[in-house]
């Protein structure tokens, strides 16, 4: 209900949410974690937010659709 109705995020787009809050970041990510251990973090990782990946994964969604 937070996220859908909260004036505190009346003017707030694109974040992720947690225990009725704004998700922090989290950069303390180990560099070394592979496959599924890359999902250890309870906070935002940074590749969650990075826009090239977005951009990267809109393209190659579309090139699969295409298929």
């Amino acid at each position: 209900m937070f996220g859908a109705a909260s004036p505190v995020l009346a003017d707030t787009g694109g974040v992720y949410l947690r225990d009725n809050d704004i998700s922090p970041l989290d950069d303390a990510v180990d560099p070394t974690a592979q496959g599924a251990d890359l999902i250890r973090s309870q906070n935002v990782v940074p590749h969650s937010i990075d826009p090239q990946a977005a951009q990267r994964l809109w393209t190659m969604s579309g090139q699969l659709i295409k298929a």
